[in-house]
């Protein structure tokens, strides 16, 4: 198994600083009556701290540990351009490839941008097809098959290239392009091509793998007639668009996920592959980031990932929100810093912590 293990040696302000990080992120969750949570953190490469906090479920016994898993919404997404920049080392695809050459009955709105749309239009969410086309059909629980042979029928917002309109089944089309290349279906591409690779134990791609596990977050929403976040059932939303929101991880394994973002496993993809994927395609222009984030001044989406600019540090980030659980990930690829947060509830409470380590680790040697 080729992962690197938890840095044994640390230097005195660095475990000083370690010690002020996890009060603050107890203090933080417990003022934010936050139930479950867990945090991997990453300096020069190494994993330098990773732990559970809180319980599994509100008002039962079982406290979370760095192997409980949590759904990670969103942060599917980064797997998914991961996964295909595999197959782009292999010569199996490009980026530029168009979506038909391999997955022949994709069809859009218009015929003639049905042929120029490529892989990387798709991972960008810039096909031209309009915000969230047919995110309801994926709530729903419609199989993907079904929900792609309807994208004919949605009216498209530009030209592919033009405009970034965030998707979920527009983005899961590369779910049907990776399984027509291969003859595999995408959960075992995930396994033999990343989990597997990894290490990732405790990584999963379906419903019922869920819910048969022991150690696993309960999610939770806030009941306003009770006054307080209760637990809630775990559904199926977006086991049928993994790519989209499906995974399930523990933060032990997020560890392990963060240092082949940083180009710490070339043998299963190549670091220059993965600058690729954090290459900027299209421009965001809202401001939400840097309301968390008082020095980012830019902010684009690559393939599968949001691509901050902090000043000159360029930060590859994506959040995630599924059934009660929230994810975060942030990273430096240069500097091989990083951070994941699972919780169990919806909170803001991450997109506090992450600007904050970013800032505070890089004045310690």
């Amino acid at each position: 198994m080729d992962t690197d293990p938890i840095e044994p040696l640390i230097s005195d302000t660095l475990n000083s600083f370690l010690l002020d990080f996890e009060r603050d992120f107890a203090n933080g969750m417990q003022e934010l009556r936050i139930p479950g949570g867990a945090v991997v953190l990453m300096k020069d490469g190494n994993i330098i701290y990773e732990k559970g906090f809180g319980v599994l479920e509100s008002g039962v016994t079982g406290e979370v540990n760095e192997h409980t898993v949590f759904r990670l919404g969103s942060v599917s997404k980064g797997f998914a351009s991961v996964l295909a920049g595999t197959l782009v080392e292999d010569s199996l695809i490009a980026w530029e490839d168009p979506v038909v050459e391999h997955f022949e009955t994709f069809e859009l709105h218009d015929a003639e941008q049905t042929k120029r749309v490529e892989i990387q239009h798709i991972l960008s969410h810039t096909s031209g097809l309009p915000r969230h086309a047919y995110t309801n059909l994926v709530e729903d629980g419609l199989s993907l098959s079904r929900i792609i042979s309807r994208l004919d029928q949605v009216p498209l917002i530009s030209q592919e290239g033009e405009q970034i309109a965030y998707q979920n089944a527009g983005y899961a089309v590369i779910e049907k392009v990776l399984e027509e290349k291969t003859n595999t279906d995408f959960n075992t591409l995930l396994q033999e091509r990343l989990f597997e690779p990894l290490g990732m134990e405790h990584t999963s791609s379906t419903h019922d793998v869920l819910r048969i596990t022991e150690n696993k977050a309960e999610p939770h929403l806030y009941n306003s007639r009770m006054g307080k976040r209760v637990s809630v059932p775990i559904t199926k939303k977006y086991y049928n668009a993994v790519s989209a929101g499906g995974i399930n991880a523990s933060i032990s394994d997020m560890g392990k996920w963060l240092q082949l973002l940083v180009g710490k496993h070339p043998n299963i993809i190549h670091p220059n592959v993965l600058d690729e994927i954090y290459t900027p395609i299209a421009t965001i222009n809202n401001k939400r980031f840097s309301r968390y984030w008082d020095g980012v001044n830019e902010s684009h989406y690559g393939m599968g990932w949001r691509v901050l600019y902090n000043g000159s540090q360029k930060i590859v980030y994506h959040g995630g929100y599924v059934n009660g659980y929230r994810s975060e990930i942030a990273f430096d690829k240069e500097t091989q810093t990083g951070i994941c947060i699972l919780i169990n509830a919806p909170s803001r409470f991450p997109l506090e912590i992450i600007p904050a380590y970013f800032e505070e680790i890089a004045l310690i040697n």
